[in-house]
């Protein structure tokens, strides 16, 4: 790979802010507010709204030149006066971009204020939740912002002021914490699961139907469903935490274990065949009841399916690149089909990303030598496909340039897919989602070489137009 300089191409990743969105939205009756300005609401709210097709609120602090150089107090608390005023949400988060960070407002102080001087009181059954979390888009990903915002979230709904020395009740229920690359169609198959295997259950957050709402007569306000504010406050008497992804840090589920004895699971996201075998064998040992015959059937159909593409796929060449949990899976289930995942990539920064990687491939094709990349942008990338040549390109649409030059078939999952729709209802968990999954990949293979149409070499269809002369010569005698 050629050394780049520290200039930033076409970001691989989103910004912070982005993340918590995607967090918070998955709350009941929950409003976001940026503490920025203007154009950082309309960009999150423009992108997830071409993601996922659903009218998408964001509000702002609206700051400007006034408030860079004094402080956006007054601002932020304009703010939180018009969300209440206009959503009546009973949860508010408030998130802070670049410019509320570089000036150094104080946000958990200027929210105190703004508390006492609303007569906001801290319980949760009568008054408004108001939930800071510091996302600067210069610090880290919309994979962290993601991370922070649940974190920050669980932390609120667990410390209630006057019930430190409560005594804990387990309510037997499981809480469950994916990272965020998952669509709603996943969530959708992920909660059936949980429903069968283990009835009593927390999906936190539950964007299943806030980004993915039936058509109705009116638009309320605030998209209707997301986790409900009990179960999050019921988070801490669970009989355990299962973590989605195993790549980037899962902060409340360590937050939940070390603070409220509720011990921590965590499997990769549950894309192709052994890691969704990991997901069921490790609900088994949680909940210790046996995988239903449902699922034992969708994992035969899986079986034979990929049997059935072996000799399409054995040996395809693919470049991965998204989310760091989400390549992870998606490149064990490339190796577990054939293929060769010689370019893997992400554009969020992540310690952890090279070792998992390297360590899957070792286990499965230890003879592969993939490029793995971590942190990188759409420019790297595109020099990286250069070189990999691979013949196949999975990954979320912001990749389609390199592959429309270059001629190869783009493959689209993850965050964001804005030039095609049913982003929403794209299913990739499960051994359902693995089979989807494994029939848009082979497809795409199969129309990229397809040769039926192909025209047919000259030296044939000269011997063809010869051989129809003498045939017509024939008749004719």
């Amino acid at each position: 790979m050629t050394k780049r300089n520290y200039a930033t191409v076409n970001p691989c990743v989103m910004c912070q802010p982005m993340g918590s969105a995607l967090a918070f939205k998955g709350i009941e009756n929950t409003m976001v507010l940026y503490h920025g300005s203007q154009g950082c609401s309309t960009y999150m709210r423009l992108l997830l709204a071409h993601h996922f097709r659903e009218p998408v609120d964001i509000a702002s602090s609206s700051l400007s030149e006034k408030g860079a150089v004094y402080g956006g107090r007054e601002n932020l608390k304009k703010g939180l006066r018009n969300v209440i005023n206009r959503y009546n949400p009973k949860v508010i988060g408030v998130a802070t971009t670049c410019l509320a960070e570089t000036i150094g407002d104080d946000v958990p102080a200027i929210i105190r204020e703004f508390k006492e001087e609303e007569g906001i009181g801290d319980d949760p059954e009568k008054d408004i939740i108001i939930i800071p979390v510091s996302t600067p888009s210069y610090g880290e990903s919309h994979v962290s912002g993601y991370i922070k915002a649940l974190d920050a979230v669980v932390r609120k709904f667990a410390e209630r002021p006057g019930e430190e020395s409560a005594v804990k009740v387990q309510n037997e229920k499981l809480n469950v914490i994916p990272v965020e690359s998952l669509s709603p169609a996943d969530v959708r198959e992920l909660k059936e699961i949980f429903e069968v295997m283990a009835g009593d259950y927390i999906f936190l957050p539950d964007i299943s139907e806030t980004f993915d709402a039936p058509l109705r007569e009116d638009l309320p306000k605030i998209s209707p469903g997301g986790t409900p504010l009990s179960e999050i406050a019921d988070m801490p008497n669970s009989q355990a935490s299962l973590g989605l992804g195993i790549v980037s840090r899962n902060l409340a589920v360590k937050y939940l274990e070390e603070s409220h004895d509720v011990p921590g699971y965590s499997v990769p996201i549950p894309v192709g065949l052994s890691n969704t075998d990991s997901f069921f064998t490790e609900m088994v040992k949680i909940l210790g009841c046996p995988i239903p015959v449902k699922y034992l059937k969708e994992r035969g159909r899986l079986l034979d399916a990929m049997v059935d593409v072996h000799k399409y796929l054995y040996g395809v060449k693919a470049a991965v690149y998204g989310d760091p949990d989400f390549v992870f899976s998606l490149t064990t289930f490339m190796l577990e089909l054939g293929m060769n995942p010689v370019l893997i990539a992400t554009g969020s920064k992540s310690k952890d990303f090279e070792a998992k990687i390297r360590q899957i491939v070792e286990k499965i094709n230890p003879e592969l030598e993939p490029v793995v990349l971590n942190g990188i942008d759409f420019d790297t990338l595109n020099d990286a496909v250069s070189q990999c040549n691979p013949e196949i390109l999975i990954g979320n649409s912001n990749g389609r340039y390199i592959a429309k030059s270059r001629d190869i078939p783009l493959v689209r999952v993850g965050l964001p897919i804005h030039d095609r729709v049913g982003a929403q209802r794209i299913l990739t968990v499960g051994y359902r989602g693995a089979m989807e999954l494994l029939d848009r990949i082979t497809n795409a293979i199969m129309e990229a070489t397809d040769t039926f149409t192909a025209p047919v070499p000259a030296e044939l269809a000269a011997y063809a137009e010869k051989r129809r002369e003498e045939e017509c010569a024939d008749e004719v005698r």
